[in-house]
């Protein structure tokens, strides 16, 4: 005889890990076919269907970005298992600590169920697969050599971190856009960047793993001035402290500029359209200026180039902020032009 009640476990799975605002209606839907004659085999069957649905086709991609997390603490112990005398330094410990730090943030994303975070959380997700396919074509271009040219270096260097800053901003404004909340804007912008920090992660350390001798020969005059005896741990090491800098350096990044980007786009709506027009017209001029700085700072001595690459970077930076709120307020006001007659 069938049990009256579903598989409480079956039940309690598809209302924690169903994202969404339908999880809940989801698994009293499945109740109320499971006791129209259905099986328990059924009744897990659709179960763990709607679950792999639900992480495949969530917007806010919390449940693969939980993965790519693991996939990163994977391969970290992974590497520091194969070179043990990579550790010592602590970061290692560092490094654990703040993956658990966007696991956790990954699963609260994950579980989210109303609509304006949804809203917000999809526009950060967007733009961090952006950012992560950015920075991982950066790496890849280091990596193979590709930019050995002084100007496909600087190109290659300044173009990422001005794209890094600009879609960071974008999704703070963004998420504004949706949802009207600058809190919701800074949260995107949070999950922009933890995205694309756990994509390059991800690439960079299988990178490592999968061709340990080219890290090597790619780090040999840095591993020669170490001192170390062991190239793979000292290629491990520099892969543990690269990925401290990022996890930690990328989130501050990321609250600054969505909170940029969403008050930008907050006071621009609310401005006169010719005040746009006139920034979308002085904005080029911005970023050619902050790119001039940079190019003038690259011909100087380190010495004397970080006051240049500041002012570039922070006046490139500001105009590339500004696009997605411009563009915006450009787009969503056309139907105020007077038509003409």
């Amino acid at each position: 005889m069938k049990a009256s009640h579903p598989p409480i476990l079956a039940t309690r799975l598809v209302g924690q890990l169903v994202s969404g605002p339908h999880g809940d209606a989801l698994a009293g839907d499945l109740i109320e076919q499971y006791r129209q004659e259905r099986s328990a085999v059924w009744y897990w069957r659709q179960a763990l269907s709607a679950i792999i649905g639900s992480f495949t086709k969530d917007r806010t991609l919390g449940g693969p970005a939980v993965l790519g997390s693991l996939l990163v603490l994977v391969l970290m112990i992974v590497s520091v298992g194969r070179h043990p005398s990579s550790l010592g330094s602590g970061l290692f410990i560092m490094d654990l600590a703040l993956l658990s730090g966007y696991g956790a943030f990954s699963i609260w994303v994950w579980r989210q169920r109303r609509p304006k975070e949804r809203e917000a959380l999809a526009a950060g997700a967007q733009t961090g697969v952006i950012l992560g396919v950015v920075l991982i074509s950066s790496h890849a271009i280091e990596w193979f050599g590709l930019d050995r040219v002084r100007t496909a270096q600087l190109a290659r260097g300044a173009g990422s971190t001005l794209l890094m800053l600009g879609v960071l901003g974008a999704a703070g404004s963004a998420a504004w856009q949706r949802t009207r909340s600058i809190k919701l804007g800074v949260i995107a912008g949070l999950w922009c960047g933890s995205l694309a920090v756990v994509i390059l992660l991800s690439f960079a350390l299988t990178l490592n793993l999968a061709f340990e001798a080219h890290a090597a020969s790619w780090l040999h005059e840095p591993f020669v001035a170490s001192g170390m005896s062991d190239a793979g741990a000292f290629v491990v090491r520099n892969s543990l402290e690269a990925a401290s800098e990022i996890l930690v350096r990328i989130p501050i990044a990321a609250l600054v500029l969505a909170f940029s980007g969403g008050v930008s786009n907050a006071w621009m709506m609310k401005r006169p359209r010719r005040l746009a027009v006139l920034a979308a017209w002085f904005t080029p001029f911005f970023f050619v200026a902050g790119a001039a700085a940079l190019w003038y700072a690259d011909s100087l001595d380190r010495a004397a180039r970080p006051p240049f690459v500041m002012a570039g970077v922070l006046t490139a930076g500001i105009a590339l902020c500004g696009a997605y709120p411009i563009w915006s307020s450009l787009s969503n006001r056309r139907g105020d032009r007077p038509r003409r007659s």
